[in-house]
């Protein structure tokens, strides 16, 4: 396996490879507020930004966000372009981190958008790089590089060379991915001619290692290696050194060294063992040497790697399956605090009216009190026996406000894990499909991921607001829908697009179900209806009046009937027709000028 795309996302995310495993001690957000509050808003802001920066680094992604929203306050506050622009480029960075490279676009989008209205050219190539570096990451090559070329072009414009090595770097990439090997290596070149950094230039020479083993040229990647271990003794580059151990016996073994091969392998696995992705790291490792013990005809020997190697997959494996298990206990723990809840609020009520009734005793008390002046003792007695149990009463029912305020922060707490640990899902599974071969199970698996990030936009919308139950279907659905229109790469002016949205509030019990099913919808038709469409268009309509109607309609050439109405078909065909029923919708399909879906359900009381 290659480790190129690591290295390009340490150049592109301006983190140097020198003490990159390094940690140091971060303060909580609400913490290091405090030390903010004297400075200027200029300052508040650089402040800010570099602690959002060292949160992300150490993965505090929860604090990260929290200080980007800060970055956008004061940026719209000062009405500062440049600043909303800078505010909106971290947002990317986080999204990146986080692994979602379609929700980094969009935020991309909007700070290139700013830099193009300011006319800020160093800026617009900065952009256009970190769009083009989130489009290979879903790889979309072809948008990629359209990007890269304009990005590429206008670096050109301005003379400045680190950007135009940048550009000749990505490109080297795309090319790369493609097989396309004498091209990747004349980009490769090019961005050696521009690179002043050595820094940047070992992390060039590394991927130019990597491309020469993919081309066979193993003699030329042999002596790049070598080049790049000795640019990371003389800079101290651990993690540089790490991945050279990790590629270099590949090339080893080609050339048939294989005692080289091994014994860099075994550095390796001593390096990899302190790193947090140790365990996908020794995945690579002892298939490099189990094959090596194979070439030497040791069987046993190679029993054995193989062995480690199944423990190294399985340890990755079962890291992913207690993602899964956190999932669903959240789930769980979601349904029991929302039963506390109830239960507390009827508890609450039967007090108030207690309270009220007490009231009502002290008022007879009173009256009592004008008739009756001879048992004026008895009565202040029982009054003041009365207003010692009202204080305890109006204490009771301060601390039961105060425990459903906790509880309804805990449940956006728990909608805010799960939205996380769906994102981490949705990150393992495209980490899983760039290790596919086979282009049926990498859709698979990206249909798959498209289908948890619909769901987790759902817990998303839930902690962001104040209701924690109810979902706003409007705001949902134009951000799934937008999501999706960016990540299948098609651009506004070319597209028509109309998504009309009543303003409604469903249960997460339905809005669930009803966004997978619209997901999708809408991937069939930007996977299948657009391709010998001039004009595309697509239209999704949800209003109420006795009953909620969903109407989505696509120009394409529409929908094979008759296989539709067979029992059998495609997992999302089963899926749509499965969450239908579930939610006691009717569905209607029919051809009309392409393909319409009709879906019909109650609303909810």
């Amino acid at each position: 396996m290659s480790f190129l795309r690591v290295i390009l996302i340490l150049c592109l995310g301006g983190i140097s490879l020198v003490g990159w495993a390094q940690s140091s001690v971060v303060q909580p957000y609400q913490e290091y507020l405090k030390t903010i509050e004297h400075l200027s808003a200029k300052a508040q802001f650089d402040s800010l930004s570099e602690y959002e920066s060292q949160m992300r680094n150490h993965t505090q992604f929860a604090d990260a966000k929290m200080a980007i929203e800060a970055l956008v306050s004061i940026a719209e506050k000062t009405k500062d372009s440049v600043l909303l622009s800078r505010a909106y480029f971290s947002f990317g960075m986080l999204e990146m981190d986080k692994s979602n490279p379609a929700n980094a676009i969009l935020y991309y989008q909007k700070a290139l958008d700013i830099s193009n209205r300011i006319k800020h050219v160093k800026k617009q190539t900065i952009m256009l790089d970190y769009i083009g570096f989130a489009y290979v990451s879903l790889k979309e090559y072809v948008t990629a590089e359209n990007y890269f070329n304009k990005g590429l072009k206008l670096a050109e414009q301005i003379k400045d060379k680190e950007m135009i090595g940048q550009f000749n770097m990505e490109l080297a990439t795309v090319e790369d991915m493609r097989k396309n090997f004498s091209k990747a290596l004349q980009y490769n070149q090019k961005a050696l001619e521009y690179c002043e950094d050595e820094i940047k230039k070992s992390t060039i020479l590394l991927n130019r290692a990597i491309i020469y083993k993919n081309a066979g040229q193993y003699e030329e990647s042999e002596k790049t290696y070598q080049e790049c271990l000795r640019l990371a003794d003389k800079l101290k580059m651990d993690y540089l050194r790490g991945y050279v151990y990790l590629n270099y016996p590949n090339t080893l073994i080609k050339l048939n060294r294989i005692d080289e091969a091994e014994r860099y392998a075994q550095k390796a696995l001593v390096w990899s063992k302190d790193k947090p992705e140790k365990y996908r790291f020794y995945v690579e490792i002892y298939d490099i040497l189990t094959r090596i013990a194979e070439q030497r005809n040791e069987y046993k020997q190679a029993l054995n790697f193989h062995k480690e190697w199944v423990i190294a997959r399985d340890s990755v494996t079962n890291f992913d399956k207690r993602q899964e298990l956190v999932d669903a206990e959240t789930r769980f723990r979601t349904e029991e605090k929302e039963l506390e809840i109830k239960r507390l609020d009827e508890e609450n009520e039967l007090k108030s009216r207690q309270f009220w009734w007490l009231l009502g005793g002290m008022s007879i008390l009173i009256l009592l009190l004008i008739v009756a002046v001879v048992q004026y003792r008895i009565i202040r007695k029982g009054n003041q026996q009365l207003e010692k149990t009202n204080r305890a009463l109006s204490e009771r029912n301060t601390i039961v406000s105060e425990q459903s305020e906790q509880l309804k922060n805990l449940m956006k707490e728990l909608h805010h894990r799960v939205k996380n640990n769906l994102a981490i899902v949705s990150s393992l599974l495209r980490l899983q499909s760039t290790r596919l071969e086979d282009e049926g199970a990498v859709r698979a698996v990206r249909e798959g991921q498209q289908r948890v990030e619909a769901m987790s936009l759902i817990h998303q919308r839930l902690y962001e607001s104040d209701n924690v139950t109810k979902v706003n279907m409007k705001e949902y659905i134009h951000d799934l829908v937008q999501g999706l229109f960016y990540a299948y790469g098609f651009k506004e002016e070319n597209f028509d697009l109309e998504v009309d949205i009543v303003s409604v509030e469903l249960d997460v019990e339905v809005a669930v179900p009803l966004g997978l099913i619209m997901n999708e919808i809408i991937t069939n038709a930007f996977k299948h209806a657009f391709d010998q469409i001039s004009k595309p268009s697509l239209s999704i309509i949800l209003n109420e009046t006795d009953q909620l109607h969903l109407e989505i309609k696509d120009n394409g050439p529409g929908i094979d009937m008759n296989a539709w109405k067979k029992p059998t078909g495609s997992f999302g065909k089963r899926l749509i027709l499965l969450l239908s029923e579930q939610i006691g919708a009717i569905l209607n399909v029919r051809n009309e000028n392409g393909t319409r879906f009709d879906l019909i359900m109650p609303v909810q009381e």
